[in-house]
């Protein structure tokens, strides 16, 4: 859509005619020269520097006698009469341009833009200029008018999908034209697309300063994200609020809370600690004693909790915080080993015996002082009061001979005890992510008892995963599987495990098979069956059951990753890149990688789209989730 050159020379290259259309076969016998002819126009019109448009298109109809079929000729003529001031005129030559050369994307854009302003005084042709407009947008993906008068009539026609569609293309090629993010963010928002939505929003907020009420769409957004669980794209939106926010301590608050929920405790701990600088609160004390438990700096989560614990006025608004910290409180006592001020802190508390966390932890401290008379009657308590708590469902295994009165001091008895105790402090080094201190621990119990149960050695090998012994944690499997043949968690991680280290796929397949046959609705093992056809190259399949383990595990990152190396296998780059879009809207620990990944595939479909060029049809778009409510 560029002027015509005004050196003659450069300008022989405007003398090929349009999609095939020849200009000297049609002409009949003359002496007149249509090149000439038209170079002759053209240098008249103002787009090619003169100043003369009418008798440019004298010119041009002694030009269109000589080769009525030219398209290249209805082209130009259209241009000048458009300078003469005769729209009516220039759409009909426009119109035969287009219908010449069909394929031509300058013919569709010229009729397309002239249909727009012809529609500012025709209504009625809404229909018509909507079309050319379409039809331009796919000849010309780059042409940023083409696609912004395509959203004006598409708003128009209350076609608010197209309209969503045409700002976001218009944001995307020209992130600085801020009112098409505000139409699309609009659209994207009235028709519940969250990641439209997320996109023009992240868009207006990421300058250097924003407008206050797009930073308020943002920190609504936030909030979206959260209650949706969305908490990678949760963390990115508190980050760009605390860049413009660094003095609001809600900001670092919930991005705390983020980095909290996906045990990130390093980070939410420094946000924490900003968040407390600008305003402390009992709440942000909570959590930092939270985080420096999971850190493995016990004293220091406990000095913060004892202050929480006295500091914290009565009342209702403060009971949950004075609830958390007791538990906290009591259980930093265990970890440190210290049974004895536990019972100490507990016989200080009301209440000990209606809350099933803190006399499981009570039963535990009395086994670890051997008060096995006082151990047994709150395993007793607990099982009756609490019979779906974890720890006293694992004490109801105990054969009931071990509780009787009279042999409670008996060397099984007190080793049965024990062995509860162990097993109950391996899973709560292993619910504080520290694998080392649970690994330990399940080491302990394992010698201490000859008796070695599948759900230990799920917890040992998970440990040793967790800290780079993937081998060890393939033998522990085994071992486990040889104690239950036919445990499915047992089979499938196993099996996952044989898949990741890339050997012995012919036992991982019957493994994850026969898992999957047991627990058929069961998306963990779903995804394993479908990177293992990934694997072995069975790639439709592979796509078929990762599609249905998103449906059954919807909020696995995981499987989305799965699912977009298929894709890329499949050669249907763009829908890889969705999928691993709706990864991103988690947190795990390789998401700056997948991050770099998308943003360099991201890359190259653009790439490809701009060599794509005039005349070649854009890409369409990939199919609409099913799931419409996830990222």
């Amino acid at each position: 859509m560029g002027a015509f050159p005004s050196d003659f020379r450069a300008a022989a290259r405007w003398l090929l005619p349009l999609a095939g259309v020849t200009l000297l076969a049609q002409a009949p016998p003359t002496t007149e020269d249509p090149r000439t002819l038209l170079l002759q126009a053209r240098a008249l019109q103002r787009r090619g520097g003169g100043d003369d448009p009418r008798a440019a298109l004298a010119i041009y109809r002694r030009l269109l006698d000589l080769a009525p079929g030219s398209a290249e000729a209805q082209l130009r003529y259209s241009e000048a009469l458009v300078e003469s001031g005769d729209l009516e005129g220039a759409v009909a030559a426009a119109k035969q341009a287009a219908a010449l050369a069909p394929a031509n994307a300058e013919a569709w854009a010229h009729l397309a833009l002239l249909q727009h302003r012809r529609l500012q005084t025709h209504p009625e042709i809404q229909p018509e200029a909507k079309s050319a407009l379409e039809k331009a947008a796919a000849l010309l993906p780059q042409e940023v008018e083409v696609w912004a008068r395509l959203g004006e009539v598409a708003e128009q026609a209350k076609d608010q999908e197209q309209a969503l569609r045409a700002w976001l293309k218009v944001g995307r090629l020209r992130p600085q034209i801020g009112f098409a993010w505000e139409k699309a963010a609009y659209f994207a928002h009235t028709l519940g697309r969250y990641e439209a939505k997320r996109e023009a929003v992240l868009a207006l907020c990421g300058g250097k300063s924003p407008e206050r009420r797009h930073l308020e769409w943002l920190q609504e957004l936030a909030r979206e994200q959260l209650q949706a669980g969305y908490v990678g794209h949760a963390e990115d939106s508190f980050r760009l609020l605390a860049r413009h926010f660094p003095q609001e301590p809600s900001v670092w608050e919930n991005m705390a809370l983020v980095q909290l929920n996906t045990s990130r405790f390093e980070e939410a701990l420094s946000s924490l600690r900003e968040a407390e600088r600008l305003r402390p609160s009992p709440r942000i004390g909570l959590n930092i004693a939270f985080s420096c438990l999971n850190l493995g700096r016990l004293p220091e989560a406990e000095a913060r909790l004892r202050t929480l614990f006295t500091e914290i006025p009565e009342g209702q608004d403060h009971d949950k915080i004075r609830s958390d910290a007791r538990f906290l409180l009591a259980s930093s006592l265990l970890l440190q080993a210290r049974p004895k001020d536990l019972i100490h802190l507990l016989a200080t508390l009301p209440g000990v015996e209606e809350t099933a966390e803190l006399l499981a932890l009570r039963a535990q401290a009395r086994i670890q002082t051997q008060d096995w008379k006082g151990a047994r009657g709150d395993l007793r308590a607990g099982m009756a009061k609490f019979p779906r708590n974890t720890f006293f469902q694992q004490a109801q295994a105990i054969p009931r001979d071990l509780f009787e009165e009279g042999l409670i001091w008996k060397k099984d008895s007190r080793r049965a005890l024990q062995q509860l105790d162990l097993e109950a402090m391996a899973a709560q080094w292993s619910e504080f992510r520290r694998w080392d201190r649970c690994l330990a621990v399940v080491d302990e119990a394992l010698r201490a008892s000859p008796l070695r149960t599948v759900g230990l050695m799920l917890m040992q090998a998970n440990a040793l995963d967790q800290l780079d012994r993937g081998q060890e944690a393939i033998g522990v499997l085994r071992q486990a599987l040889r104690l239950d043949p036919r445990h499915p968690t047992v089979q499938n991680n196993l099996g996952y495990l044989l898949l990741e280290g890339g050997r012995e796929l012919d036992e991982a397949e019957r493994l994850i098979a026969a898992s999957m046959a047991q627990e058929p609705g069961n998306g963990s093992v779903v995804d394993s069956w479908g990177w293992l056809l990934f694997k072995r190259g069975r790639y439709a399949e592979a796509e078929a059951a990762l599609r249905k383990a998103a449906e059954l595990s919807p909020y696995s990152p995981e499987t989305r990753k799965h699912l977009g190396e298929v894709l890329l296998k499949l050669g249907r780059a763009a829908e890889a890149a969705d999928q691993w879009e709706r990864a991103m809207a988690y947190s795990f620990p390789d998401r700056k990688e997948l991050g770099r990944r998308l943003q360099d595939l991201r890359g190259k479909l653009a790439r490809s789209e701009a060599l794509a060029g005039p005349g070649r049809k854009d890409e369409p778009d990939p199919p609409a989730p099913e799931d419409e409510d996830e990222p």
